[in-house]
């Protein structure tokens, strides 16, 4: 499992920095009326999806009644409209309904018009939670809405708090200069902290070990780049551009994308998006130690052609 979904804390008190935030969310949902829409806004990578989930489960929410859309795929006006009609559903097991809406900066002006009532006058057993890296994109009526709360990088103390907290238990050791690297290079992300320990887990020599970490941060655009491709069923010339740009070993690539759909497998409520990610991942379970590129070419070009 990607380290990144299997360390995500599960607790307010599982999360490293942010304390002023998460300080302020626990006194909130201590008051017997607690807002019901909250706005968190951040760089890709720092948690705004997980103190969500927290938050959730904090309010009551059962998982069966917790649900998430990425924006970026259910922006329009009709995605608004199925969320107004389903709102008046009392929730299937716990106290109440939460709607996490992730990127909902890429929602279109109808979809937050549209909105506007719902967040404003929604049920006693409904929540919202924005999670969006652009709020200024947000129409200011949605923004007045909102108790709103920014979350932060990770200074490299804490980074260093992260990493200890993973290898420490499971009694690894990795060589202080490496993880100085890993935590220099992440820039605070945590996310991306636990993606490039996890890619340089097995490495022994601490110089292939750093190199590697710099690939990844080199490269870092392109492998995104490429599984959004993927995800967006682009035609195979503009995957294989992308793939010609990318100079990570494709080990390292293969990692990373099966990361990245494992995370939309799990997190998808759309039987649709969870089997597509479910055969790219399929695609990519073989290593690359033989194949090399050319593996990685013939993973892309299957993902591309079923």
């Amino acid at each position: 499992m990607a380290y990144n979904i299997e360390f995500r804390p599960k607790t307010f008190n599982e999360i490293i920095g942010n304390r002023d935030t998460v300080e302020s969310l626990q006194s909130l949902l201590q008051q017997k009326d607690p807002p019901h829409t909250f706005l968190f806004s951040g760089l890709t990578g720092c948690g705004k999806t997980t103190l969500a989930r927290i938050v959730a489960n904090e309010l009551g929410c059962s998982e069966y009644d917790r649900i998430e859309l990425n924006s970026s795929n259910n922006r329009g006006i009709d995605t608004a409209r199925d969320i107004i009609s389903q709102m008046s559903f009392k929730p299937l097991q716990g106290k109440c309904k939460v709607y996490i809406l992730d990127e909902v900066h890429a929602t279109t002006k109808d979809f937050q018009h549209a909105m506007l009532k719902a967040l404003e006058d929604a049920p006693k057993h409904v929540f919202f939670i924005l999670c969006t890296t652009e709020p200024e994109k947000l129409l200011k009526t949605i923004l007045n809405r909102c108790s709103r709360f920014e979350v932060h990088k990770l200074n490299i103390k804490m980074i260093m708090r992260l990493l200890d907290n993973v290898l420490s238990p499971r009694k690894i050791k990795i060589n202080i200069d490496v993880l100085e690297k890993i935590a220099e290079e992440s820039e605070g992300i945590p996310r991306q902290a636990l993606i490039m320990l996890q890619q340089i887990i097995g490495i022994k020599e601490a110089d292939k070990a750093i190199k590697i970490i710099q690939s990844i941060k080199t490269d870092q655009k392109q492998v995104i780049d490429l599984c959004r491709a993927l995800n967006e069923g682009r035609a195979w010339n503009q995957i294989a551009g992308i793939i010609k740009s990318i100079e990570a070993e494709p080990e390292s690539i293969r990692r990373a994308v099966l990361g990245y759909f494992t995370t939309i497998a799990l997190n998808s409520k759309d039987k649709k998006t969870a089997l597509r990610s479910a055969m790219i991942i399929e695609n990519f379970t073989d290593n690359y130690y033989d194949s090399g590129k050319a593996g990685l070419i013939l993973s892309a070009f299957r993902s591309v052609m079923q």
